[in-house]
């Protein structure tokens, strides 16, 4: 019987280890995953001064247009659709596609959400925004 019982003392001991061991490992990759995301998407310079370069593209897309907003020279929204309407609607023409991607853009600038609702739409004066 003590031969039977070490055997069972020493694999408790290796479960301990391995959940433990296993546990230190998620810490450390959500610590890790946490500052690679903070950091890659920080809009802020390491002397804290904004740092934001903003580019607004007007885009032909199917029978219309869209837009593209590219953050320090990196591509971050391709919309190829009016937002916040139902459906695939295009923008008819190119202004008003700068019109609401610039919005959107100075949205960034304040670091807000870049989102637009169908009030915002109006009062650009997106046609297809009206009822």
């Amino acid at each position: 019987m003590g031969e039977k019982e070490s055997f069972f003392r020493s694999t408790k001991k290796y479960r301990i280890f391995t959940f433990s061991g296993a546990l230190a490992l998620v810490v450390l990759f959500i610590i890790s995953m946490h500052t690679l995301i903070r950091h890659s998407y920080s809009p802020v310079s390491s002397n804290g001064q904004d740092s934001l370069s903003v580019e607004v593209i007007a885009m032909r897309v199917d029978s219309g247009w869209g837009y593209q907003i590219w953050i320090n020279h990196r591509p971050f929204i391709y919309q190829n659709q009016i937002p916040a309407i139902p459906g695939h609607h295009v923008f008819h023409s190119r202004t008003d596609a700068m019109r609401v991607g610039t919005r959107v853009a100075s949205k960034i600038l304040q670091h807000e959400s870049p989102t637009i609702t169908i009030a915002e739409l109006q009062q650009l004066g997106i046609a297809e925004a009206n009822p």
